[in-house]
């Protein structure tokens, strides 16, 4: 964690390897997709028709992910695994990632079914950033998690349930 200016309590502006290093690994499906060239993607090929709702989600999707990676805090340790808290934050979020290359895995394995897309791809990812907060105690991704999972949520719930 590299720290540059002091934001107010123990919350700093700064670097986060361990945020940079959550983020990269979520990306994981992305960056192995040209890999895989899914037959069919609609995910990719996904069209927002409430143009609202990809505004919103976008704004606290790039939000969650630059509070993730540029916002520190000086008071809790690289990976704090001393409490029950800790240790349950921690657990929930590897289980979001798994349960998102599970699905990921799935999808590319041609199993695009709506409510598989709706789970592991849309809710879990916005859930892996509010665990991580929670985990790291970082309650300024927690605040920007909960609305990026709502709208994230609902928006996989237009394209893929509501659609069908």
């Amino acid at each position: 964690m590299i720290k540059f200016i002091h934001l107010f309590k123990n919350y700093y502006l700064g670097i986060s390897f361990i945020g940079i290093a959550a983020f990269v690994i979520q990306e994981i499906p992305y960056i192995v997709m040209p890999i895989f060239k899914p037959a069919s993607n609609p995910i990719m090929s996904m069209t927002n028709e409430i143009k609202w709702i990809e505004t919103v989600q976008g704004i606290f999707g790039i939000l969650s992910m630059i509070i993730l990676m540029l916002i520190v805090r000086d008071d809790v340790k690289l990976i704090p695994i001393e409490t029950t808290k800790d240790k349950t934050f921690l657990f929930l979020t590897i289980l979001m990632i798994l349960i998102n290359f599970v699905g990921w895995i799935l999808y590319y394995m041609g199993h695009q079914y709506g409510w598989l897309i709706i789970i592991s791809q849309f809710a879990v990812v916005p859930l892996y950033y509010l665990f991580f907060g929670l985990w790291k105690s970082n309650y300024l991704l927690v605040g920007a998690a909960v609305p990026f999972f709502v709208i994230h949520t609902i928006n996989g719930l237009i394209n893929f349930a509501v659609k069908r």
